[in-house]
């Protein structure tokens, strides 16, 4: 393994700091994102006021407009307010209720690369060191992938992915990365698949 490779893989055990969330509730009821734009699925942007309701309606008020529209989900392909992307992600069940799914949901992305984006569809605890990783999910072509809690699901899940990464893979199944570390397992996994196509 390349000395930066094993550099980066040691920063990932000795701790990550979380990137400060927006205090965004995920739960049902009203929530103020703010001023941003909303884009169309013809990739068309809009400028708009916007308040979410619960995961799968968006309230806009246009520039100009004293008027309110509701779009849902299903309507929609992304939403950017300040430095926050929320995707829209179709056909996803809650794991904790698979019986559920949803035709489309806004969840909120916490990164994008390589063809992989890990985003949450619960975001309202990220920002608290006590925060164990739960509601992320991951999406790699067809694949949506709830991120696990639990070591030894997670581990399981993480070395399908990620195994082909000597250092992440002995990591992993020496239990020191967790839920909470899986933006930067992607981000360390996407740069050493580049790396190593060049």
């Amino acid at each position: 393994m390349a000395r930066g490779t094993q550099a980066q893989v040691g920063l990932i055990s000795a701790g990550v700091r979380l990137a400060t969330m927006g205090a965004i509730s995920a739960a049902t009821g009203m929530s103020n994102v703010g001023k941003g734009q909303y884009q169309l699925p013809d990739q068309s942007w809009h400028p708009a006021k916007m308040w979410m309701e619960g995961l799968q309606r968006v309230h806009l008020q246009e520039e100009g407009s004293k008027k309110k529209k509701i779009l849902l989900a299903r309507e929609v392909q992304s939403l950017a307010v300040g430095t926050d992307t929320f995707r829209v992600v179709r056909s996803f069940a809650d794991p904790k209720k698979p019986d559920k799914q949803v035709e489309a949901c806004f969840m909120k992305q916490i990164y994008k690369g390589g063809g992989y984006l890990l985003a949450a569809y619960q975001w309202g605890g990220m920002n608290s060191p006590d925060w164990d990783g739960d509601g992320l999910m991951i999406s790699h072509g067809t694949e949506i992938i709830a991120v696990p809690v639990k070591h030894q699901e997670f581990e399981r899940t993480m070395l399908a992915l990620f195994g082909d990464h000597p250092g992440l893979a002995k990591q992993l199944q020496a239990g020191d990365l967790k839920a909470k570390h899986t933006k930067q397992i992607i981000e360390l996994y996407v740069n050493w698949k580049q790396q190593s196509a060049k």
